[in-house]
């Protein structure tokens, strides 16, 4: 399953063959197809152990009494170490989201992947609400997409940029929750 996502990561989908990534783990196209049926079933069962994996250590990350900006730096650092367990996991990640709308079978394992995210964040901004932590007319579900979002952009960064990039860009967001990155002027 590494090597499935390091070659898909590297190469794309569509240009991944079984017989290529069998040559990349150092086994033969027979071994994979022992396992696996299809170039889909093995991508669909590494995107999946790769879902449990990430969102259950991301989910450990916020097992402690904090605020909602606290519990998000846990979730960026431990992005950070999965990122540097599995170097090609945002890329392999983005790719196979990406080439989900050209290949249908691959959906269903993206759609796991937005629900699991979208439960993790929708239980801590729920938290946050709870302890009076979200200004009073901030809409939940638009503070779950704004984590949403900057935690796609910032996995997005990490596929695209060197790791010193993303762990600067993660210190700047984390520095941005904790309202010291911008200078109020008085003009």
């Amino acid at each position: 399953m590494t090597a499935a996502m390091d070659h898909i990561a590297e190469v794309g989908y569509a240009k991944a063959t079984m017989k290529s990534i069998a040559e990349q783990a150092g086994l033969t196209s027979a071994a994979i197809y022992h396992y696996f049926p299809s170039k889909v079933d093995l991508v669909t069962a590494t995107l999946n152990a790769r879902i449990d994996e990430v969102m259950g250590r991301l989910a450990r990350a916020v097992e402690f009494p904090g605020t909602l900006r606290e519990h998000f730096v846990a979730l960026l650092d431990e992005a950070i170490a999965c990122v540097r367990d599995y170097p090609s996991v945002a890329r392999f990640d983005a790719t196979v989201y990406l080439e989900s709308a050209r290949y249908p079978d691959l959906g269903a394992a993206v759609a796991r992947r937005e629900r699991a995210e979208n439960e993790l964040y929708s239980q801590l901004v729920a938290e946050a609400v709870r302890a009076h932590e979200v200004a009073p007319g901030i809409d939940p579900r638009a503070v779950v997409d704004m984590l949403t979002s900057l935690t796609w952009g910032l996995a997005h960064l990490s596929a695209t940029t060197t790791a010193e990039r993303h762990r600067a860009a993660v210190g700047a967001t984390e520095a941005l929750l904790a309202g010291i990155l911008l200078i109020e002027r008085n003009d």
